[in-house]
């Protein structure tokens, strides 16, 4: 206990007289002609603004926003994504709209829980719309049904136990399943014939053990022909660093082979770009044979001292 304390006030030293490293998240749209992005299209495409940042929220007080995926619905697109709240302190899923997919307008947070949420996978089954949030706080990976879409949502069923991160789901041969990340660095597989289960776990799962640079999703996995890519988040030198996409050559009940086929994202290395420090999600969305309009997040480092950050905290909860 004694040992403990005395970390913790070394903790704060440190805080006061080193300051606090904090990641400042913004969301970029565009249009895209091929499938697979290249690093080298990204980097050198102009996305000087990013479409959506903190400052666009205008119904809390927001320190980020994060992990877009986008749909359409009713001949108009919707992007789902994680804000930060700065009173909460924790992520609520809000949603932005557009008509052409270029300009795009905050509306409002659409969901939050007492717990943290984030990357909102949001896709239709028919004629129904759903939505598969990160949920790895509650020790559970939970799905969510559009009760009035966009904005009222209600918990339809619990898919999976454990905390997981991230869970992607696809669905491809006939069947549903679910990539997941853990803490421990490893990616898990599930498959299901129902969307609310059950969902069995692969036997070749986890299909990735103890790697930081390719275990944790980073975005909606896409179909193309016999093949799925799947995107993963390189947090090995630090979380939010880059994107790698990885082809599925084999996927069934007993066998799951894939090769790395390239990192498509990363940081600028720009002075004051928002994307300068790393990314770390992609969504696409197939609009007709030749183009796609993609959703990416980014983020810059920004050195803050800890206790106005806390005061900043404190006085959004105050006033929210």
């Amino acid at each position: 206990m004694v040992k403990k304390h005395i970390q913790m006030i070394m903790n704060w030293l440190y805080l006061i007289r080193k300051g606090m490293m904090v990641q400042k998240w913004s969301i970029a749209v565009f249009h895209a002609d091929d499938i697979i992005v290249s690093a080298k299209i990204l980097y050198d495409m102009n996305l000087d603004i990013p479409t959506l940042q903190a400052s666009n929220v205008t119904d809390v007080q927001a320190e980020f926003v994060a992990d877009p995926f986008i749909i359409k619905h009713d001949l108009q697109f919707f992007m789902f994504f994680e804000v930060m709240n700065k009173a909460s302190g924790r992520g609520e899923i809000a949603v932005a709209t557009s008509l052409d997919g270029s300009k795009w307008d905050y509306q409002q947070v659409v969901m939050r829980e007492p717990f943290h949420l984030s990357y909102p996978q949001i896709f239709k089954v028919k004629d129904e719309i759903f939505m598969i949030p990160e949920t790895a706080e509650t020790n559970r990976v939970l799905l969510y049904k559009a009760k009035q879409f966009p904005t009222h949502w209600e918990k339809a069923c619990e898919l999976l136990n454990g905390q997981f991160l991230d869970p992607s789901i696809v669905e491809y041969a006939g069947r549903l399943w679910i990539f997941a990340g853990t803490a421990e660095r490893n990616l898990h597989l599930f498959v299901s014939e129902n969307l609310e289960g059950p969902w069995i776990e692969h036997p070749a799962s986890p299909i990735i053990r103890n790697d930081h640079s390719i275990s944790r999703p980073g975005g909606r996995i896409i179909v193309s022909g016999d093949h799925l890519y799947r995107y993963t988040q390189d947090c090995y030198l630090y979380y939010g660093s880059s994107v790698k996409v990885f082809k599925v050559n084999v996927l069934s009940e007993s066998e799951y082979e894939e090769e790395e086929v390239s990192q498509v994202m990363s940081g600028t290395h720009k002075d004051s770009d928002w994307r300068r420090d790393g990314m770390h999600h992609i969504d696409q969305l197939k609009i007709n044979d030749h183009q796609w309009l993609v959703a990416v997040d980014g983020h810059m480092f920004k050195k803050s001292n800890y206790f106005a950050w806390k005061l900043d905290r404190m006085i959004a909860k105050a006033f929210s």
